[in-house]
């Protein structure tokens, strides 16, 4: 028996040893650093990420007019850098107290101005390359604001562009086309032509026509209220771009959708309105066809693939307002098959509003009919020797030869040009074949050139012969004298 307790007391022993300590666990949660927190990693992130860096140039007489009304309209988020540049000194004066200004070519023009000639604003460029590379630093997208077809804007834009694009930098142009009636066939000409060039250099561009101004006015406003419109719309334009990149909205347009877009439409489209009567459908339709039916930008929107929506409804607009929006516009732009990025975002206001930047398919067909000519005016009845010069496949030509030499040539028919004037009416064909891509008719005669052992032969056979005259007429002087 007592070697029976003392087994048991031994195991109780052992177990006593083996067993762990008993130990309680309290929160503390006075001490909790999350208390009242959510978890996040973004107060480690850099303080640039996702705050892009937006600059608007107005550039030569009209694009600092827009900066003007830009400056006027609304106010711009701290990370929209605006500047105006132009060659006339007084011009930036009137707008310094507005705006960054910079006037180009200082040392070569002393503030004089281009005189209208482009091929001065492309100097002035060159003069402060690397002023305006240094402006450019750590640009995301740079919007582009002129009028073509006269000195700063023209020469000028072009270079700019030429330059953001060689930094990589996203760039899209809104110009102003002047009117062929107002302003003359030889500044439409030089506007065209600049046009094609600033093209080459951006990533989109979007026109807005003089002349459509004049004829969607009428005269039921003044000269300066219905260029102002002009100056409007470019600014809602931008201004509604940079909202898209800037604001936060319950379905979000980011900035890379927008990257994506201008990357790939190399022209397009904005329309905006405001839907004052009762919601439906057929409303919207009539209400984005009178808007792009009075806008004064004549892109053909035809068969384009990419549209991006900005839609503020209020409570009261019903769940398919996305759903009518896309079939109102594949139905106008006739293609089923349009890819569609939507933002929504809700406002206090009665009426909604929808903005939309459509893409602008460009023509890869050479039919007559893909053209949509005005019935009056064919560019078809250029001149060979002038469609030669337009569709150069050398776009690195020196400029200079090119404006100095034909800039006041005719490239239109007169009495083609006069019976067109009569319409009060055209089309800029930004977004054609036929004036922007290579022309590929068989009939055209590749336009023949020296080579530079050509043209030294030829300028040495000119100078043996001036030589020759000159000898002969000395010999003749002296002969005449001795006798």
């Amino acid at each position: 028996m007592d070697i029976l307790n003392q087994i048991i007391n031994k195991v109780d022993d052992n177990n006593k040893k083996e067993q762990k300590p008993e130990t309680t666990f309290q929160a503390n949660f006075n001490t909790n650093p999350l208390k009242g927190k959510f978890l996040n990693n973004l107060d480690d992130i850099e303080e640039n990420v996702g705050n892009f860096d937006i600059k608007i140039f107005g550039v030569g007489g009209a694009g600092c007019n827009v900066i003007k009304h830009m400056r006027n309209a609304r106010p711009w988020a701290d990370n929209v850098d605006i500047f105006a540049f132009n060659t006339d000194v007084t011009a930036l004066r009137k707008i310094s107290n507005l705006s960054n200004v910079y006037l180009l070519g200082k040392k070569i023009l002393r503030g004089s101005g281009s005189g209208g000639d482009p091929y001065t604003g492309k100097m002035a460029v060159e003069e402060d390359k690397e002023n305006i590379k240094n402006t450019l630093k750590g640009t995301d997208i740079l919007f582009l604001v002129a009028g073509l077809g006269k000195g700063t804007g023209s020469g000028a834009t072009p270079e700019i562009a030429r330059i953001a694009k060689e930094m990589g930098i996203l760039t899209v142009a809104v110009v102003n086309l002047p009117s062929i009636n107002s302003e003359g066939n030889a500044v439409y000409q030089n506007a065209l032509l600049h046009l094609k060039k600033l093209k080459n250099n951006v990533d989109s561009i979007t026109t807005i026509s003089n002349d459509l101004i004049i004829k969607n006015c009428g005269d039921d406003i003044s000269f300066m209220k219905a260029f102002e419109k002009a100056n409007e719309q470019v600014t809602n334009t931008i201004s509604e771009i940079c909202d898209m990149i800037n604001i936060a909205t319950e379905m979000n347009i980011d900035y890379a959708d927008l990257k994506s877009f201008f990357k790939q439409s190399k022209t397009f489209s904005f329309t905006s309105i405001l839907l004052d009567k009762e919601y439906s459908e057929t409303n919207i339709k009539n209400a984005i066809c009178t808007s792009l039916r009075t806008s004064y930008t004549d892109i053909n929107i035809d068969n384009a693939d990419k549209i991006i929506v900005n839609l503020k409804i209020n409570d009261s607009t019903p769940p398919t307002i996305i759903n009518d929006v896309t079939k109102t516009f594949k139905s106008i732009t006739k293609n089923n098959e349009l890819s569609l990025v939507c933002g929504v975002d809700y406002t206090k206001n009665r009426n909604i509003k929808i903005s939309s930047l459509v893409s602008a398919k460009e023509d890869t067909s050479n039919k007559k009919d893909n053209i949509e000519e005005d019935e009056d005016f064919k560019f078809d009845s250029y001149k060979e020797q002038t469609q030669q010069r337009i569709f150069s496949d050398d776009e690195n030509l020196d400029s200079s030869m090119d404006l100095e030499k034909h800039d006041n040539e005719a490239i239109i028919d007169p009495k083609e040009l006069e019976t067109f004037k009569t319409n009060n009416y055209h089309k800029t064909y930004i977004n054609k074949e036929s004036f922007f891509e290579k022309e590929k008719s068989d009939n055209v005669e590749k336009q023949e050139t020296l080579s530079s052992d050509e043209c030294v032969n030829l300028i040495t056979q000119a100078m043996t012969d001036v030589l020759k005259t000159t000898t002969l007429a000395l010999n003749a002087d002296n002969k005449s004298k001795n006798n």
